[in-house]
């Protein structure tokens, strides 16, 4: 039984183990065609009646309908830990920036379009960089992906 486990954990791929975080970014240092991230590592919740209940027992709200109609756009970021951290992308981590006009909302984009947007640059159809937030997807300390965060 255990070698059935290990060998369907070795069939998984990079991507399939990797976790997502989210963060602010702070800073990004170009050099050679990657990138190091400067990210202050956040909490994301969602329009789900599950993450009210979470929002409502950690004391950020008195009831889910305070929840609600505080953050009509769906989202609500809880930042407790101001702690910077330092990631590194590779020549394979992909970007993603939130554009209305691509299919299913995303448009993965170079390296340097991304820096673009995050300092206020976003190409033509793409959502501005509001709230500076990302999703990182992560295998290890490896920097699979780095998405935008659509706050409406």
């Amino acid at each position: 039984m255990r070698r059935l486990v290990l060998t369907a954990l070795l069939a998984l791929t990079p991507s399939a183990l990797a976790a997502t975080q989210y963060a602010v970014l702070k800073g990004v240092t170009v050099q050679g065609g990657v990138a190091t991230l400067t990210l202050d590592y956040v909490d994301v919740y969602g329009d789900t009646d599950a993450d009210a209940r979470r929002v409502v027992a950690l004391g950020d709200y008195p009831d889910a309908q305070a929840y609600f109609d505080a953050n009509p756009g769906g989202l609500y970021v809880r930042n407790v830990n101001p702690m910077l951290r330092t990631l590194k992308t590779d020549a394979r981590t992909l970007f993603h920036l939130s554009c209305l006009d691509r299919p299913g909302g995303v448009q993965v984009v170079p390296l340097a379009t991304f820096v673009s947007a995050w300092t206020g640059r976003a190409p033509q159809g793409c959502w501005p960089f509001s709230e500076k937030v990302v999703a990182l997807h992560l295998s290890g300390s490896r920097v699979l992906k780095v998405e935008q965060v659509y706050f409406p």
